[in-house]
């Protein structure tokens, strides 16, 4: 979600990161376990939810520039403040990089980004605000064949994606608050590849043109009749298309050009309901209903409990809850790949933990348990039909997958912090008592951050992932280190706040990996900037 806005694209059933430019955005907010209960659709695992920033304080504005190695460049600006009851927070930026492909003249990237957020405080206590992103990302294809990593000279995509979304708060009674939102959202890509190589012909989609479009509406109202008890009730509307044009040369039958079209509306009603006691139990009950004209409607509950120990510094919790995910429109018209049969993705999915806290909040960590049970999982299957292989989605007739999470996080002085996760994952298709493709087993994260002066700050951080199952091979595991860290050159000079000059390297030990099998990740790779802050 941005600002509650969903941006999964609708034909593909992904969303790209690498188009989510960090302009005007104030905090990630990630809630895990089951949460169709209130969400609906495709939220089984749990809810990102990008907020942006609102303006506030006197008016200011920030610049920076940063580059370095693959001859990578990237400039942001921006301006955010509060005149009166009038709110904004503006910037923009654009990336540029060479890529890693240096002796071959077809791996460049660029992105030019914007995004908003424009508000303002009515004296009945009213806020309208106005929040949007736009990107344009082109991309040089510089691989034309993952699976033998054959490199192709021309091969060319370009995306657009937008959104934008107006809402409106009001506290109507003292326990009686309204949120009403409207949004779009939409993405164009763009693909090329004709020939050379003279293979492309054959095994290659030689143009193609997806169109992909949300508009949502939604109503929720938060009633708080005692202090400690919220009960949420809630409506949404929401429209989603999909389209496609394709090229397809000689690799499918029958040749030419093949086009689809998909349009799928959903209506939800939701509710959920909070009670707290004496500040120490709390116990979450939510349901909600949600109807598609393409699919079967469904009704999804999740209740979840925390306790307190406030004299401790424990929470131990637990949720449970059951979700569904329709199949994409990709997955049910793509030519080539897809499968007009599949029915929706079902789950139902329960967790337990706790947090501890201890020397003053100074030391503080948990543990969590996890286990989902899934009907008709949505898997990738390739098989060998008369002499060719043939790869689409199918619904895996029972899957389930467990594990345990532990993190921890030390902060033994005011300057230092030391940080330590660990995820266990197992996974196990019901019928072949095999792992699913795509999930490693372990991943682990642990990291340093320290302010050694009061203009300094560095991080240490690495990333390793144990190896796992792909469509055709198995990717191996990896591991990688970045080290950085912002000094502060200026203090306040004349109309400057302040000016730090920012360092940074990614994949110090320039270590060969890929977190996706065909998609080489970038090797060492340094960045040095400057960001000034004015006022």
């Amino acid at each position: 979600l941005v600002d509650g806005m969903r941006v999964k694209n609708p034909s593909s059933g992904t969303f790209d990161f690498s188009e989510l430019s960090l302009d005007a955005i104030d905090r990630i907010e990630i809630v895990r376990g089951p949460q169709a209960g209130l969400y609906g659709a495709d939220a089984i695992g749990g809810v990102v939810n990008i907020i942006t920033k609102k303006g506030q304080g006197a008016p200011q504005g920030v610049a920076s520039f940063e580059g370095g190695s693959w001859n990578t460049f990237r400039e942001t600006v921006g301006v955010q403040g509060a005149i009166e009851r009038f709110n904004f927070n503006v910037s923009a930026s654009r990336f540029d990089s060479r890529g890693q492909q240096r002796t071959f003249d077809n791996d460049d990237a660029t992105q030019k980004a914007i995004g908003w957020r424009l508000g303002y405080d009515f004296p009945w206590k009213g806020e309208l605000s106005f929040s949007g992103r736009y990107a344009r990302t082109d991309i040089d294809r510089p691989i034309g064949d993952t699976a033998t990593l054959d490199r192709d000279p021309n091969a060319q995509q370009q995306a657009e994606v937008g959104l934008f979304n107006f809402a409106y708060d009001q506290s109507i009674l003292g326990w009686w608050k309204l949120h009403a939102r409207y949004g779009e959202w939409w993405r164009d890509l763009g693909g090329q590849n004709p020939p050379p190589p003279p293979a492309d012909l054959d095994v290659a989609i030689l143009t193609s043109q997806t169109h992909a479009e949300r508009r949502e509406v939604e109503l929720v109202n938060a009633f708080t009749p005692v202090p400690w008890n919220t009960l949420t009730i809630g409506a949404e509307y929401r429209r989603e298309w999909g389209r496609t044009r394709s090229d397809l040369g000689t690799f499918f039958f029958p040749s030419g050009f093949q086009h689809f079209r998909k349009q799928i509306t959903t209506t939800s009603l939701f509710g959920q309901d909070e009670v707290r006691i004496f500040d120490r139990l709390f116990i979450t009950g939510s349901l909600r209903w949600e109807n598609s004209d393409e699919f079967e409607e469904s009704l999804t509950p999740r209740v979840a409990a925390a306790f307190v120990v406030k004299e401790t510094g424990t929470k131990l919790r637990g949720s449970w809850g059951k979700g569904f995910r329709p199949p994409t429109i990709d997955d049910l018209l793509f030519p080539g790949f897809s499968n007009p049969g599949l029915e929706s993705e079902k789950a139902e999915s329960w967790d337990v933990g706790f947090d501890q806290k201890l020397w003053r909040n100074r030391v503080r960590f948990g543990f969590t348990y996890f286990e989902n049970d899934f009907e008709d999982l949505i898997q990738t299957a390739c098989n060998t039909v008369t002499g060719a292989i043939i790869c689409q989605p199918e619904n895996v007739g029972r899957a389930r997958t467990n594990g345990a999470e532990v993190y921890g996080e030390l902060e033994p002085l005011d300057w230092l912090l030391l940080y330590a996760n660990y995820t266990y994952t197992n996974t196990e298709d019901g019928l072949s008592r095999r792992q699913l493709l795509g999930f490693p087993h372990h991943v682990w994260n642990t990291g340093i951050t320290l302010t050694p002066l009061e203009r300094l700050s560095l991080f240490v951080q690495a990333h390793t992932s144990s190896s796992y199952k792909s469509f055709a091979e198995k990717n191996p595991g990896y591991y990688r280190l970045d080290i950085g860290g912002t000094y502060r050159l200026l203090g306040r000079t004349a109309f400057m706040e302040r000016l730090d000059f920012t360092a940074r390297v990614e994949n110090v030990t320039d270590n060969t990996y890929t977190e996706s099998p065909g998609f080489p990740a970038r090797g060492f790779t340094a960045l040095v900037g400057l960001r000034s802050t004015f006022k």
